[in-house]
């Protein structure tokens, strides 16, 4: 009886097991299709901002309606993604004049605090004569930030060369250094900042952009430095100010200390985007001008509408064509493309399906971006998007079907697939997609578990039914074999027994029949 007890219970068990499993299955596929359908939502929805991004790429999508530019080399990016929506001529080799501005301020950041005080020396004096000037004067001091409005609102070449010489100096840690080698100082800093930028066809001869044949750039390469001076919090308030009138110190020296030699300015901005006048760019913020004979006039601009920062560069193009195509170029990209939100940070793009896991997790793990995604596209083309995530072999498993499902365990934040979106049949964007949270393997234990705690639920019932008809099967196939086996003088599960069973002749014995002699 007790053994009869235990092979039941080890069938009962065995059962549960099985089907436990085979329900897995089951559930399996109704995500697969679960999760076509929540991929499907989530590319229609949620629009936002997306970090910037280390280089520029080519919208992979471009809109019609370019405008036509009078400017020989231009380019317009949209600055947080460091899309390009427009190129002409982006790395043809260029001449920057004082854009170059830009990346003088940069290193100077790298190096000095905006309200650290600076002292003007002889450096003043090693400008040409035909040079924009902020006016420094010998032994004045005042701050750094005052020095880059020096660089940026009149131009000053004479503030580049202060900026140049404080930087190589204190690189260098060498008060006593001459202005030619703090040249050479500054120029390899400025040329390693390019660098490490993302700039590829350039090359930077001195601080302030008055011309050298050594001396030049593409349109591409100072699109990246100007996005990379509106990133600074400080520089993207200076470019857009139309003015200054202050003291250099900014009344961080006392006005009684006479020992302290400090001027005030009244700087107007060379940009007309900004000042109020006829070629007025609303949106305008931003931010250098720049001319020489060689180089032409020039200007790289930056606008922001509605939370979305542009960037374009011109190159070579003679006033006032500089300010409309700068504008033409800006009203191109507000009116042709949108910045759409792809998925916030750590927010499921999809649920994928799960195989020898722990089931009181959950069937499912959530596909997310570690960062927010987003894409720039031309107008109304973002409602054809579409998504679509292959998974690593590391974690995939397909079944007959053709369904595919992630095993466990899978830690959080694991990289386990590729998310690709496309619009009518163009990849508009790819990027590694991973765990939303950990999943545990499952083991024989936690499967019987979960059979028993979903026991009273629709599908556990089910089920139940399932296994007792198994169980009323499997005892009924072992009754056969039995009542075969009893016919023949054993039962299951017992021995055989000699004195039951005859070989001589094949013929039974009678008990009791008489022998003979």
């Amino acid at each position: 009886m007790k053994k009869s007890f235990a092979k039941l219970t080890a069938l009962c068990l065995a059962a549960a097991v099985a089907f436990g499993a085979a329900g897995c299955g089951k559930e399996k596929k109704e995500t697969q299709q679960d999760k076509n359908a929540v991929a499907a939502d989530d590319t229609k929805e949620d629009k936002k901002t997306e970090k910037a991004a280390d280089a520029l790429q080519t919208a992979v999508m471009l809109a019609d309606q370019a405008p036509e530019l009078q400017a020989e080399a231009a380019i317009l990016i949209e600055a947080s993604s460091g899309t390009i929506l427009y190129e002409k001529n982006a790395t043809q080799k260029m001449y920057p004049a004082s854009m170059t501005k830009m990346l003088t301020a940069l290193v100077a950041l790298d190096y000095f605090k905006p309200e650290d005080l600076i002292v003007v020396g002889s450096e003043i004096n090693e400008v040409s004569l035909d040079s924009s000037k902020a006016g420094h004067e010998l032994g004045e001091t005042l701050t750094v930030e005052n020095a880059i409005r020096g660089l940026i609102i009149p131009s000053g070449n004479d503030s580049a060369n202060v900026v140049a010489a404080a930087v190589a100096k204190k690189a260098e840690n060498d008060e006593n250094m001459t202005f030619g080698k703090c040249e050479v100082v500054f120029t390899d800093l400025m040329n390693k900042k390019a660098e490490e930028l993302g700039a590829t066809n350039s090359h930077f001869a001195n601080a302030h952009g008055y011309h050298s044949d050594d001396h030049y750039t593409c349109a591409h390469d100072l699109a990246l430095i100007g996005r990379a001076f509106m990133e600074n919090k400080t520089l993207a308030e200076i470019a857009k100010e139309k003015s200054y009138s202050g003291n250099g110190a900014e009344g961080l020296v006392k006005a009684e200390d006479t020992s302290v030699k400090t001027q005030d300015y009244n700087w107007r901005s060379h940009n007309l985007l900004i000042t109020d006048g006829e070629y007025n760019y609303p949106y305008a913020i931003g931010i250098k001008t720049g001319f020489t004979d060689e180089a032409g006039d020039c200007v790289t601009a930056a606008a922001e509408k509605d939370g979305e920062e542009l960037i374009a560069v011109i190159f070579k193009s003679e006033d006032p064509n500089r300010w409309l195509d700068a504008k033409n170029l800006f009203e191109y990209g507000y009116n042709q493309y949108e910045k759409i939100t792809v998925a916030k940070a750590e927010e499921a793009i999809a649920d994928a399906p799960l195989t020898k896991h722990k089931k009181s997790e959950g069937n499912t793990v959530p596909v997310v971006f570690r960062k927010e995604v987003t894409a720039i596209l031309p107008k109304d083309t973002a409602k054809d998007m579409k998504l679509t995530v292959s998974y690593n072999d590391t974690y995939a498993v397909t079944d007959k079907e053709g369904n595919v499902s992630l095993k466990a365990p899978i830690e959080k934040g694991a990289e386990i697939g590729t998310a690709t979106y496309e619009v009518k049949g163009k990849t508009v964007l790819e990027a590694p997609v991973y765990a939303g949270r950990d999943v545990s393997k499952g083991t024989i234990f936690s499967a019987i578990g979960d059979f028993f705690k979903n026991l009273f639920t629709v599908k556990g019932l089910l089920k139940l039914v399932i296994v007792i008809i198994v169980i009323a099967i499997i005892i009924l196939i072992i009754k056969f074999i039995n009542g075969r086996r009893n016919r023949r003088g054993y039962s299951f599960g017992s021995p055989r027994r000699s004195s039951g069973l005859s070989f001589g002749g094949g013929r039974r014995r009678r008990r009791g029949g008489r022998r003979r002699f």
